[in-house]
């Protein structure tokens, strides 16, 4: 059986420098566009409402939103 090169607990990190190479040559070719909401400020809404749960999940994971690129459009719009 073959081993990762590194072997990561979490590999969260090493997805997000993809992501973030993603959205700096997206905002390279002006294809970024306005982040729909702050997640920040979803973190102070009250426990057990869906947006304060998925803000939690994001940061005890790592993630963040996609803010830029032609596939947060796509998404999006």
């Amino acid at each position: 059986m073959m081993q990762p090169l590194v072997a990561s607990p979490n590999p969260a990190p090493r997805l997000q420098l993809v992501l973030n190479l993603i959205a700096r040559i997206a905002v390279a070719r002006g294809r970024d566009v306005l982040q729909i909401m702050e997640i920040e400020k979803l973190r102070f809404f009250p426990t057990g409402i869906f947006g304060r749960t998925w803000a939690d999940f994001l940061y005890e994971h790592n993630f963040q939103l996609f803010t830029t690129g032609s596939r947060r459009k796509q998404l999006h719009e």
